[in-house]
């Protein structure tokens, strides 16, 4: 949210230092960077000589987003995001609930949509997700009506094909990072989406309505 601007492929990102491990976290991050040409900035980066504050604020004017990972509800953080808001710039939130106590996050914050998480993996998909939507030339929207979108693309691709397709052939067909189309199959396999093989062999198909040829059924047994 927030006004357009000359993209810079930059994105400026808070969070508590005392609460991640700098490497774990930022790691993350920097798996991201080469996929997506981006630049995450972190306010302990580079030395300048302007005082903290100065030097956050300009980062946050001159990157296309910020990112402000809210979990533990720090007030650094806290005091970054509100500048962020006044200043009418393009921002997103970030929260671990687990280590959060959500009575300390103000009602107007709890409601609007965010990149929720409970694990670093859990963050990078949501992260993956997010970067698909921003510098992509398509129309912008929340993550869940993304995600929802792009599934039943997928599975009106899928029924098209004769055979089953592998992962990569999935995500090229589509256009997408293999990480992306991974997270929009997980979810339908089972239900819209069966797979043969095995890892990196594995192959998708769609679920057609009624048994498949050749499909055996045993009879159910019934207690006496």
């Amino acid at each position: 949210m927030g006004k357009k601007r000359i993209i810079n492929r930059q994105i400026f990102v808070a969070y508590s230092y005392r609460l991640y491990a700098k490497r774990d976290y930022r790691k993350i991050f920097s798996s991201l960077e080469s996929i997506y040409n981006v630049k995450f900035i972190f306010a302990d980066e580079k030395i300048t000589n302007m005082h903290i504050m100065q030097k956050i604020i300009s980062y946050i004017q001159t990157a296309d987003y910020s990112i402000f990972d809210i979990s533990g509800w720090n007030p650094n953080v806290t005091l970054e995001l509100g500048f962020a808001m006044g200043a009418n710039s393009n921002w997103y939130i970030a929260l671990d609930p687990d280590k959060t106590e959500m009575k300390e996050v103000p009602s107007d914050l709890r409601g609007i949509d965010r990149i929720q998480y409970n694990s670093f993996s859990d963050l990078e998909d949501q992260l993956t997700i997010l970067l698909e939507q921003l510098y992509p030339k398509r129309e912008a929207s929340s993550i869940d009506n993304y995600l929802e979108t792009k599934r039943e693309e997928l599975i009106q691709f899928l029924k098209t094909q004769n055979e089953g397709l592998n992962i990569k052939e999935i995500a090229q067909a589509m256009g997408l990072e293999q990480r992306v189309a991974q997270i929009l199959i997980e979810p339908l396999i089972g239900s819209r989406i069966r797979t043969t093989g095995q890892k990196k062999g594995m192959k998708y198909h769609i679920v057609k309505r009624g048994p498949a040829k050749g499909t055996k059924y045993r009879k159910k047994q019934h207690d006496a």
